[in-house]
């Protein structure tokens, strides 16, 4: 694997045309030039695994609900993960909420500005406090997301798996030798553009590249052979059945227990997963006490990693006098609106407000 650029690096080569091309080029975007670290923190947090498209407007929403660190601390978890609801990876909502109430009850409602101490905050890990530090604070700290390892994976030729292990840390080695002390926080954001916009994952456009000359793989034609994918996990397919009860007007839904380990505290259909259908489906109506259709009435499909999701929602009904656990809720339309409900549970949901008359 050829090496990183060592001392004989100029960084200044990369930083200006890098900033010129972001001065005239940044998409328009509702955390640039936001000076408030709350702003910023909150954008970093849902900018995470996800598309910039897709949180435009959950950042918009949240930040009119819950504008400051003070009202994201003691607001309910529910109202925050509602306000999440489709973003997915929910942790990060839970995480976000703790940062919120370590930032009002430890440091006095203001973003910490060294790494050791905004490390301590739920959900913030390198990348997160590279970035904080950097667009929040104005310090030069540097960042390394996906955008930044196909930069500079083709701009340095850099081959092997660039994720983890040695590799990894030379380019946040050479993240850090480029950083400019001035408009750190820009520089940053320009870099993460770049691949966002230019540097794409297929169909590089190489010629708009403020980086061109400097480029090793355009320079050779290699733009496709970098970077050099890691071998992708196998597809798990997960077959689940969610059943839908009715009685009055009302469905049965449920809440999913603090202790499960994913989508912890968030509403559902009651569902189950196993090998097939069919043995989901006994499991849940065992699980209920309760009957079930054969003939699914709607289903979605889910990717959630390397897991497909493959959910069917069937009828179904409780024996006469017997009752739903204490998790469970029956709900007319207007609140099975406004629980905040998984992303394919969602749905789900959409589908059910539509036959019972979504206020």
């Amino acid at each position: 694997m050829p090496k990183a650029p060592g001392k004989e690096l100029n960084p200044s080569t990369f930083q200006k045309p890098l900033l010129d091309w972001y001065d005239e080029n940044k998409r328009d975007l509702p955390w640039r030039g936001a000076k408030d670290p709350y702003a910023i923190f909150v954008s970093e947090m849902m900018l995470q695994q996800t598309q910039v498209k897709t949180v435009i407007p959950f950042f918009n929403r949240f930040l009119k609900e819950l504008p400051n660190w003070k009202a994201l601390a003691q607001a309910k978890e529910e109202r925050v993960l509602k306000l999440w609801e489709g973003l997915g990876y929910y942790r990060r909502a839970r995480n976000l909420q703790a940062a919120a109430k370590m930032v009002t009850t430890e440091f006095h409602g203001a973003l910490p500005d060294d790494p050791e101490t905004i490390r301590k905050l739920p959900g913030v890990g390198a990348y997160s406090a590279g970035a904080l530090l950097s667009i929040a604070h104005q310090k030069p700290y540097p960042l390394v997301d996906g955008n930044v390892i196909r930069v500079f994976s083709r701009v340095f030729l850099l081959g092997g798996d660039l994720k983890k292990g040695p590799a990894h840390q030379k380019l946040w080695g050479l993240a850090g030798k480029l950083v400019p002390s001035k408009r750190p926080g820009d520089f940053n954001q320009a870099l993460m553009e770049l691949g966002a916009t230019v540097c794409l994952p297929e169909n590089p456009q190489c010629l708009l590249c403020p980086w061109l000359s400097l480029c090793g793989a355009a320079k050779k034609g290699l733009q496709t052979h970098y970077p050099q994918s890691a071998p992708k996990g196998e597809t798990v397919e997960v077959p689940m059945a969610a059943l839908l009860v009715g009685s009055r007007g009302k469905v049965l839904v449920r809440k999913r227990p603090e202790n499960e380990k994913w989508l912890k505290g968030l509403w559902e259909f009651p569902s189950t997963e196993g090998k097939t259908f069919e043995e989901a489906l006994r499991k849940l109506e065992k699980l209920m006490k309760a009957r079930a259709s054969r003939k699914e009435s709607r289903q979605v499909r889910h990717q959630i990693t390397n897991h497909k999701v493959h959910l069917k929602l069937f009828p179904g009904a409780l024996p006469k006098g017997v009752k739903a656990p204490g998790n469970f809720r029956w709900v007319d339309a207007g609140a099975l609106r406004k629980l905040p409900f998984s992303s394919a549970q969602s749905k789900l949901r959409d589908q059910v407000l539509k036959t019972l008359g979504d206020p």
